[in-house]
């Protein structure tokens, strides 16, 4: 039997509202955040850290006042994953306390760089940059997207 391909899906909910779907190991994650951060930049930054062979790196998806937190560590071929959610980010005195782990193990660096980029160029197709701003309430990171394609855009 064929092993199920990690997939990842963005989806736009009521303004301001998104939705980060993720099949990875035969299981399906859904992480929900909000416009208080900006959280596909944030996993395509990290993606674009794993290409530039960093061996660390930490996405940010803000809900309010929780939120998640995706590590990356000991990457190479594969990179370790904790997707780790968090009830309260906004406290400065807990925003490390009562962390829930929601998912974790070991994954192609490879394949979850192509996934992401992937996932945002699929986002860009539907909704367009116009929709995605007017939604999200924050400019789509093509920058971050073009540099996963190994373009860095002028300043």
């Amino acid at each position: 039997m064929a092993e199920k391909k990690e997939h990842m899906r963005w989806q736009l909910r009521a303004p301001g509202g998104a939705t980060w779907h993720w099949s990875v190991a035969g299981e399906d994650l859904e992480v929900h955040t909000t416009y208080v951060g900006d959280a596909l930049k944030s996993v395509l930054q990290s993606a674009r850290d794993l290409q530039l062979g960093s061996g660390s790196s930490i996405a940010l998806l803000l809900s309010e006042p929780g939120g998640t937190r995706v590590f990356f560590s000991g990457a190479e071929e594969e990179v370790y994953v904790q997707v780790v959610q968090f009830s309260d980010l906004q406290s400065v005195d807990n925003r490390w306390a009562g962390g829930q782990p929601r998912w974790s193990g070991r994954i192609s660096t490879s394949g979850f760089i192509d996934d992401v980029r992937s996932m945002a160029e699929q986002l860009l197709s539907e909704v367009g940059e116009s929709r995605y701003l007017k939604e999200w309430g924050h400019p789509f990171p093509s920058r971050e997207l073009q540099a996963l394609h190994g373009h860095t855009p002028a300043d």
